[in-house]
């Protein structure tokens, strides 16, 4: 299933939304399916120690390496939530291009420090057309966004929700009897099957960041024919960043395929997911043996 419309980034905006048609949020798949790690080379455990790193600029090493701190490792995902209070310890407010000049956009301070490297490497590289479309969203942004689906879902017949609970049920609950907006409780399910409720979405821990270019108005997987996508897949894990949310991966991280979504974990996690070709979820269970 591909994510086909714009990322709603504020509650206004998901209010707008309701009175402009129906559209499809953006979509959060959720999983119950048992993490698998029989088929990852444990050799890839540690390989960041042998790992040569080559630069067009000069890089601290200390921007981008965390010595595999916790603080940095922490899970969040469909199973494993973040307490209502939970924010990063130093936040920075980020000064690179975002998709929105007028909003304030934050992240955790070695997360942005790690950013900004990552960015002059690919500016070196003649990649320059990117911009942070969405960082660091506190717990109350999430509970806001996530409310203003459900509000959204209750406006019309959405694609998701025909998705959600087929054509046959639609048309039997819904259009034969002449009503073309959801219940409530069938609004919450629609919602939950895309948008992670408050507390799940990763973006709590500051240490996310989602990527646009100028030629694209919503985030699609459309982003991973760019060139953007294209260095990044071979050098994010350089300045400790992941692609957290892979393409094949979906019944282990619980999310659809997210080419623009890019989580810091330090250098050396981030090198060894990389070369395990592995998510975030089986990189912990692998170091927790």
């Amino acid at each position: 299933m591909k994510r086909n419309s714009l990322k709603i980034l504020t509650a206004l905006l998901a209010v707008s939304l309701l009175l402009s048609g129906c559209i499809n949020p953006d979509k959060e798949e959720t999983t119950t399916a048992p993490i698998d790690v029989s088929q990852i080379d444990k050799n890839s455990i540690g390989s960041y120690q042998n790992m040569s790193y080559q630069y067009l600029i000069d890089i601290n090493p200390a921007l981008v390496t965390t010595n595999l701190s916790k603080e940095y490792l922490i899970l969040v995902n469909k199973t494993v939530e973040l307490d209502s209070t939970y924010e990063p310890a130093q936040m920075t407010v980020l000064t690179c291009a975002t998709r929105d000049s007028g909003r304030t956009y934050e992240l955790e301070t070695r997360a942005a420090e790690a950013l900004y490297a990552m960015l002059a490497e690919m500016q070196a590289a003649g990649v320059s057309d990117i911009m942070v479309t969405s960082a660091y969203r506190s717990y109350a942004y999430q509970k806001r966004l996530y409310n203003g689906y459900i509000d959204f879902e209750q406006t019309c017949i959405s694609d998701d929700a025909r998705r959600v609970f087929g054509n046959d049920y639609i048309k039997a609950n819904y259009l034969d009897k002449k009503i073309f907006h959801l219940s409530l409780e069938d609004a919450i399910t629609v919602a939950q099957s895309y948008s992670a409720i408050p507390g799940q979405s990763e973006h709590q821990t500051g240490l996310c960041v989602d990527f646009i270019t100028s030629g694209e108005d919503e985030l699609t997987e459309a982003f991973e024919n760019t060139a953007a996508f294209a260095w990044l897949s071979q050098n994010a894990y350089k300045f400790g960043f992941i692609l957290r949310y892979p393409k094949g991966k979906e019944g282990i991280t619980g999310y659809t395929y997210e080419p623009w979504h890019y989580r810091f974990v330090g250098r050396e996690a981030a090198t060894d997911i990389f070369v395990g070709d592995m998510t975030l979820e089986q990189y912990l269970q692998l170091t927790a043996q």
